[in-house]
């Protein structure tokens, strides 16, 4: 560890513009690295996994995705059993089919079941069952599609609408880019971090322990960038290395630093002589 402190403090320019450089680089790659990372959540060999896995291939849907439920409520003096309502019914949902073509859907219209319609018979809704392809946000990309589809369709007057969990997710995700979710849970828990320091040293080495994270979270997505490229890297992987990142950065240079601030204190002791003596000894509990 005094190697490597005497190495640093006798280069620091070289140090810090290395350092400079690999966050750069380090930033430029969290959007490929985030790409590479894989969609797809498997657990082979637990009973509820296998289970669904046999459902989407036997049936090709169902399993752990829900159904899309487009759902319509007529205009007051109409019902399902008013003339042509059941065949409009029938072409929306054609439209919902033509968008989805490995969908298998289910309705008053197709079954004649009375169990899709509301006792006034003015609300009927149907069931859409789409292809289990996987990932972590399954069925929101099919739900945007069917909601394309019926935009502009009305049945008896009334416009439907495409409801269901993956519609919702769908529309609650609309507008953010991939990783935004990511992106705001860190600048909020640095944000705490940041009045936690700045109430606990009242200076400007509260910054300190953020600039470790600021450099430390991107450079660990550009040291994945590579793995997710050979192999699978769960996407889980981002939201770990952000919020965990965040923790452990602050937490080692927290010991390096109030350890420094210690030594500082010392009667005749330099700034040089204070870090060469928190690294002898906080910064190897780091390290090792």
């Amino acid at each position: 560890m005094e190697v490597l402190t005497r190495f640093v403090l006798g280069h620091k320019r070289l140090v810090l513009g290395v350092w400079l450089a690999v966050t750069i680089a380090a930033f430029a790659a969290l959007q490929p690295a985030n790409d590479a990372l894989s969609q797809q959540f498997n657990v082979p060999g637990r009973e509820g996994f296998e289970t669904n896995q046999e459902l989407g291939e036997i049936y090709g849907a169902g399993g752990d995705i829900s159904p899309l439920v487009p759902v319509v409520t007529l205009p007051q003096g109409t019902t399902v059993d008013s003339p042509g309502v059941r065949q409009q019914l029938g072409a929306a949902l054609a439209k919902v089919e033509a968008a989805l073509p490995e969908a298998r859907a289910a309705s008053y219209a197709s079954t004649g079941d009375r169990a899709f319609v509301s006792e006034d018979g003015r609300t009927t809704f149907a069931l859409v069952y789409i292809s289990a392809k996987g990932g972590t946000v399954p069925g929101q990309a099919e739900a945007r599609l069917a909601q394309g589809a019926l935009a502009d369709v009305t049945v008896g007057g009334s416009a439907v609408d495409v409801t269901g969990l993956d519609a919702l997710r769908a529309s609650a995700g609309d507008g953010e880019e991939g990783g935004t979710g990511v992106l705001i849970g860190t600048l909020l828990a640095a944000v705490g971090a940041l009045l936690v320091l700045i109430f606990v040293f009242r200076s400007f080495t509260a910054f300190v322990p953020l600039l470790m994270a600021l450099v430390a979270i991107p450079t660990t997505f550009l040291l994945i960038w590579p793995i997710a490229n050979i192999t699978d890297v769960s996407v889980i992987v981002q939201f770990l290395v952000a919020l965990i990142g965040l923790g452990i950065a602050i937490d080692y240079a927290l010991l390096v630093v109030v350890r420094w601030r210690e030594e500082r204190e010392q009667p005749g002791a330099t700034n040089e002589t204070a870090v060469r003596n928190a690294m002898r000894h906080a910064g190897s509990a780091v390290v090792f």
